[in-house]
């Protein structure tokens, strides 16, 4: 990963947190309903982790991501 690649990453991962704050402030602004919202959306984002942590922990990806011809 280059310098450039870093950069981007780090810009695209300042823009959605900014996204997803106003995003809660917005739907904690909106209550009664809002906190269904705020459900789903924590929901979402543990589902995520998961997903997340299981890919960077398999070695099975990893072996095919090295050996498997495209």
């Amino acid at each position: 990963m280059d310098i450039y690649e870093k950069i981007g990453y780090t810009c695209l991962a300042v823009v959605a947190v900014c996204y997803l704050t106003a995003m809660v402030y917005g739907v904690i602004a909106a209550f009664p309903f809002g906190l269904l919202i705020l459900l789903i959306l924590l929901g979402v984002g543990v589902l995520l982790v998961k997903v997340l942590k299981e890919r960077l922990t398999s070695r099975e990806d990893d072996y095919y991501d090295r050996n498997v011809e495209k």
